[in-house]
This record gives C-alpha cells, structure tokens and sequence, in this order.
C-alpha cells in the first residue's frame, strides 16, 4: 500500500490532493489568460494585467507563440530605473524563455517550481511556445496544494 493507494481511496485529503490534481485541473484558461502581442505598448500590457488579475501578462508573437512575460514585478522595477513604459514594446520588456509547466503536470511540482525559482505564477505550456495557461500560486493555496 503505497501513497499513491492512500490518494486515491482519499483523494479529498490533503496527501490526495497533492498526489491526484494536476495543474490543467487549477489553471486560468482562455479567456482568463492574459495576453497581449509583443508589438503592443508597455501600457496596454500593464492595462491586461490590470485586467486579467494574475499580476503579470503572457507576450506573444504574430502567431501566438510565447515570447516572455511581464509582471508586476518587472513593472516596479522599470519605473524605478526610468524606463519609457509609453515608448517601449511589450516584446522589449518581456522577460524571455518564462518558467513554464506542462498541463498534465501534478499541482504539487508547480508549488516546488515557484518555491525554487521565487515566483507566484507559471505559464502552461505542453511545448514551451503554445499557451494553454497560466497557473497562480494563490490557485494553488485555496485548492490546498500547499
């Protein structure tokens, strides 16, 4: 009898669900995802974040392919170097090659992924290109994956 028996005989528990949910289960998914071209403005980028309530966009290329994200993070950093954020591309602002998880991935791997790299949100992706979603640590938390 092994954890992987416990979880599924228990799979509201706390060992369960750390065993049996995936992220595909917990991730925004279209239309919730936000996205904005990487030829965009700085702030039309920052109103999508505004909007969508992830603390961060997906950028994306003419084909929908990722190219980066932009948090809040990276926001407050740029107005405290002085950065244009009227003038600058969404593409240029972008932090290239995000973290990102596979779908089918456990919910507990995304929580040990944001431990190690410091973050709060993980691009779901099966290739590293095609959004399928974005997973948030609070979605992690109210779902007891932590």
């Amino acid at each position: 009898f092994k954890a992987e028996d416990f979880a599924r005989f228990h799979p509201g528990g706390s060992l369960g669900r750390r065993l049996l949910v995936k992220v595909k289960d917990l991730m925004h998914a279209d239309p919730e995802i936000p996205i904005v071209q990487g030829t965009v403005g700085g702030m039309a980028a920052m109103l999508e974040m505004t909007a969508k309530k992830l603390g961060m966009t997906t950028v994306v290329d003419q084909d929908g392919a990722l190219l980066g994200v932009i948090t809040d993070g990276d926001v407050r950093r740029f107005i405290q170097r002085g950065t244009d954020l009227v003038n600058a591309t969404a593409k240029e602002l972008a932090t290239p090659n995000p973290k990102s998880i596979g779908p089918d991935e456990l919910a507990a791997k995304a929580v040990e992924m944001m431990e190690r790299f410091s973050i709060t949100t993980l691009v779901v992706t099966e290739d590293g290109r095609t959004i399928q979603g974005v997973v948030h640590l609070h979605d992690l938390l109210k779902n007891g994956i932590v």
